[in-house]
């Protein structure tokens, strides 16, 4: 029979629910577990006690880190801060990212902190992994649309609306400066 794994966050409501009844015994609380998040079994006291035992490792968790069924660790968590703060800094500043952009900078972070060349490949795959592993998403920018000034343009609207209706619809036409 295969282990059944709870995720961090689960393992947490277990401790939450303990100190909200705190006079249920520990094989009571693995009968809870079973109603509550639907296992074929209870939960072992044994089990149950190993959980409660890791509280302040919990409770000390990323929210990322408690969405995980069993810890995931990087080979250089220094060389995974600085390029997660780089990224924080050229989206506060407004800059577009793109993935190889981030691969890149995370080689030159990796030449910079002195790590053996080759040590890690900063593929796809390892861009993937660190954009799961910080919550990040692809966001599309829109050349001119996305500096739109949405406000001014519903100001403008009935004043274009006027000068447009003087015209046959045949004779209106949208001249982009791209066009």
């Amino acid at each position: 029979m295969s282990q059944l794994r709870l995720t961090n966050d689960q393992k947490l409501r277990i401790i939450k629910h303990k100190d909200d009844h705190p006079s249920l015994t520990q094989k009571e609380l693995g009968i809870w577990t079973k109603e509550a998040f639907g296992l074929p079994k209870p939960m072992t006291q044994a089990s149950i006690s190993k959980i409660i035992s890791k509280r302040k490792e919990l409770e000390a968790m990323s929210p990322s880190e408690l969405s995980a069924k069993r810890p995931r660790s990087v080979l250089h968590p220094a060389l995974e801060e600085a390029v997660a703060l780089w990224i924080l800094q050229c989206q506060h500043r407004g800059v577009a990212l793109t993935g190889d952009l981030i691969r890149a900078k995370a080689a030159s972070f990796d030449t910079f902190m002195d790590i053996p060349d080759g040590l890690i490949k900063f593929t796809y795959g390892w861009l993937y992994k660190f954009q799961q592993r910080h919550k990040l998403r692809a966001i599309r920018i829109h050349g001119e649309s996305g500096s739109a000034d949405v406000d001014g343009l519903e100001a403008a609207l009935p004043e274009l609306q006027t000068a447009i209706a003087k015209f046959a619809l045949r004779d209106v036409y949208n001249h982009g400066r791209n066009w």
